[in-house]
Order: C-alpha cells, then structure tokens, then sequence
C-alpha cells in the first residue's frame, strides 16, 4: 500500500501573513499541488471564512473550522458515503450531519446550546 501524505495547516501567522495574503506561501503551495499532497486548512475560522480562502487558493480537499468544532468532507471527495459510517466515539458524541456540498463531522456544541 502506498503511503499518502497530507498536510494538515492552521491559517493565521502560517499559510497566511499578518494581511491575509498567501502570496509568500505560493511556491510552497505549487509544490503542494505538483505532488498530489492534500492540503487541509484548520483553523479558528468559521466555515464561509474558509470557504472565500479555498476559493481563492483551489482547495478542494477536507477543512476544520472553528479550532475542531467542525470537519467539513466535500460529498465526492471520498469513494465511501461518510454518513453510513459509524462513529468509533459513544453516542451523542460525534454527529454527522449533510449538507448540499459536505458530510459534516460536528464536534463542538451546537449554536443554539451556546
């Protein structure tokens, strides 16, 4: 079986500079894609913050927004349908809910709760 690597990246003060540009980061991003490497954002950011940002940087792969309150999976990013796994954590630990464009792996409290 041959191994994939997958980076995984916070934003602010990494990918991103103190203006929000990834211009610096842009060689390093080429590489990325030339390799085939999966490139996850994790960040503090909500989900249409990230979003805007994987626009612009054609990212299709896998976030986590909100420190890991949220995994965001694209529907046909994987072969498997993600809402038929289950969870390995006790129930009502681990919801996945769909959306029109991701499976959701919500791990932080709902707003509501707040």
């Amino acid at each position: 079986m041959k191994k994939q690597l997958i980076i995984f990246t916070d934003l602010d003060g990494t990918l991103l500079d103190s203006k929000y540009s990834f211009d610096k980061a842009r060689p390093a991003l080429a590489l990325i894609k030339k390799n085939r490497i999966p490139l996850v954002l994790c960040t503090s950011k909500t989900q249409a913050e990230i979003e805007l940002l994987r626009k612009k940087l054609r990212n299709t792969h896998p976030f986590i927004s909100e420190n890991g309150g949220g995994v965001f999976i694209p529907k046909d990013y994987f072969k498997i349908k993600i809402a038929n796994c289950k969870p390995c954590l006790p129930a009502g630990r681990l919801q996945i809910a769909e959306s029109r464009k991701y499976y959701i792996i919500k791990l932080g409290t709902e707003y509501s709760v707040l």
